[in-house]
């Protein structure tokens, strides 16, 4: 076929409309790559939670033992056994003491000594009745001097309603804690507890709750406002028809939850409010748009976010993105394997900074070959982090910021699973029942403290006109 000719204007035509199509086909290749890359999207390269996972891209049950070894505990193994309450913890003691031989049958006399350690064996059972009822007659007299009748009154701290502070404590545990529907509230306490109790009476009970927790919640949340590091995510929330967002800022004791009808700047800010200049805080977090204000020592990203971003350019089909990918997987290895090693005590601080330059070097190039392949996936992932570099490093350089931000995914799942069971909120009471429970229960937990405990203490005070006790009992972190 011979050359086409530059004088020939049906020539010309020809090549403008191959290159037109040429440029068609790329383009339609770059939507299919998206596409294709939309479709494979898991838990492992992108920000789905592990429930949205398709059953074709979970990983298989393992079907065999690689080590050739029984499953279960091997030869040698210690085991894990219950340990025994304390004698003075038991409710009750029961002495069994043998009365015949067990080897030749005669009769042991009474007399005889007891010999060696008591073997011990404890049972837990509910008790047939796990509730009382407290009976208050209020008596009337009649003054004989002036005639007037005085009516007994209840005494300090006993509620005007017919629910207890236990009671009602443990009732806000199984609704914020445990995810129960007030339905399920009013049939569990009539089955279990042989109790009945209205649908109308636990949601006031809810109400109740929220109220006796207020000091506390605005405790947390000055605490996380003022704190040095603090880790913040978002999810979708629903409150009625509407769409809204539950916020949750971590520290390593006191965690606090708000739910904004917003996802914005704004809304993270009635958080996580601005600091002053000389005021250090660093907020971790995944690459959300509403966080990338913030720079240098004031934020660090999230690198189980990266990690996942990662993953997607390595699972790619081309050669560019998937060699990318990897190299940046080799590095975030590298990288938490002197993390861990920090955290364990093996080495310290400085040792930690030494040995992460050659990790930034090397990663830094990684992201400039994506800053400059040309991938619409790549490119714009190396040009983000490339611009926001010292970000990546906050967690090497200041004391109590974590390299991930699993602290406050980890705060936010049992929220997710309350909002898939419960639908969201349905109004202002609502939602300040669910910010309150989950702040003081997630704080709580934390801590290590006993959360029916507090909740009564609190529901307690409350009754004679006091407040909560402190959730920073431990420290703000």
């Amino acid at each position: 076929m011979s050359a086409p000719n530059p004088d020939c204007p049906g020539c010309q035509m020809l090549l403008a409309r191959v290159a037109e199509l040429e440029a068609r086909q790329a383009e339609l290749e770059t939507v299919l790559a998206k596409l294709q890359a939309r479709l494979n999207q898991n838990s492992s390269n992108s920000s789905r939670p592990p429930s949205s996972d398709m059953p074709s891209g979970r990983k298989p049950a393992p079907t065999g033992s690689p080590s050739g070894r029984k499953p279960g505990g091997q030869p040698g193994h210690k085991g894990a056994f219950r340990p025994f309450k304390p004698m003075e913890a038991a409710d009750e003691i029961v002495a069994q003491i043998p009365l015949v031989c067990a080897h030749c049958r005669a009769p042991l006399p009474p007399e005889i000594d007891l010999d060696g350690p008591v073997r011990r064996h404890q049972v837990i059972d509910l008790a047939p009745k796990l509730t009382t009822t407290t009976e208050y007659q209020l008596h009337l007299r009649t003054c004989p001097q002036c005639g007037g009748q005085t009516q007994a009154a209840l005494p300090e701290g006993v509620p005007a309603g017919v629910v207890a502070p236990r009671l009602q404590a443990f009732c806000a545990l199984l609704t914020g804690r445990f995810h129960l529907s007030r339905r399920s509230v009013t049939e569990l306490l009539s089955t279990v507890f042989g109790e009945e109790i209205a649908l109308g009476t636990v949601s006031s009970l809810e109400a109740a709750t929220a109220r006796a927790l207020s000091a506390a919640y605005d405790e947390a949340a000055r605490a996380v406002a003022e704190a040095e590091a603090v880790n913040v995510d978002e999810t979708p929330w629903r409150e009625g028809k509407r769409k809204a967002w539950l916020w949750v800022g971590v520290t390593p004791s006191i965690t606090c939850f708000r739910i904004d009808p917003s996802r914005s700047r704004a809304a993270l800010e009635k958080l996580v409010p601005p600091t002053e200049a000389d005021t250090p805080r660093t907020v971790t977090s995944d690459r959300f748009s509403v966080y990338q204000h913030f720079s240098g020592d004031a934020w660090q990203i999230c690198w189980s976010h990266l990690n996942r971003d990662f993953t997607a350019l390595a699972e790619m089909k081309a050669e560019t993105p998937r060699q990318i990918g990897e190299a940046a997987l080799a590095e975030s290895e590298v990288l938490f394997d002197l993390w861990h090693g920090y955290k364990r005590g093996e080495i310290d601080r400085a040792t930690l900074r030494e040995e992460m330059r050659p990790v930034q070097e090397r990663f830094q190039e990684v992201l400039k070959r994506a800053q400059e392949s040309e991938h619409w996936r790549a490119t714009p992932l190396g040009w983000h982090l490339l611009g926001h570099f010292d970000s990546l490093w906050t967690f090497v350089r200041r004391e109590g910021v974590e390299p991930t931000n699993n602290a406050a995914e980890r705060a936010i799942r049992p929220a997710v699973l309350w909002r898939k069971s419960s639908f969201g909120t349905q109004s202002e009471q609502g939602r300040t029942f669910t910010e309150r429970l989950l702040t003081v229960v997630t704080s709580l937990r934390s801590q290590g403290r006993d959360v029916l405990e507090y909740l009564e203490a609190a529901i307690r005070a409350a009754g004679v006109g006091g407040e909560a006790p402190s959730l920073a009992l431990i420290g703000t972190g």
